[in-house]
């Protein structure tokens, strides 16, 4: 199996074990269980919240909550759940057809 990470915490996945579940109850192999469980994801936050939450494990990787954090503000951009998918028109500036799924876009804010 290739070493995948979440694709919402970035967490290494080296096992089936640490999968999430799609809504059919099959394994996702894009998020990890403490992610993702039923084809939703568990917390519904932002991405700031998210790092803030994220760096309660910062021990557990290595670093203090501030390397954590700087180091999710790097990581969170470029993970699926966290992508802007917007076209350069789009991420320009307000359009309210904006079709991101992204949480953090805020193209349709004015």
């Amino acid at each position: 199996m290739e070493n995948k990470i979440c694709q919402s915490c970035g967490m290494p996945m080296t096992s089936k074990e640490e999968w999430g579940t799609n809504q059919d109850g099959s394994l996702s192999v894009e998020y990890c269980k403490y992610c993702y469980e039923n084809g939703k994801f568990k917390d519904k936050v932002s991405m700031e919240e998210y790092i803030e939450m994220c760096s309660e494990y910062a021990d557990q990787a290595g670093m203090t909550k501030e390397q954590m954090k700087e180091y999710c503000k790097k990581l969170f951009p470029t993970l699926k759940r966290w992508k802007c998918t917007c076209t350069e028109a789009c991420a320009s500036g307000y359009n309210p057809n904006c079709s991101c799924t992204n949480p953090e876009c805020h193209c349709r804010e004015k």
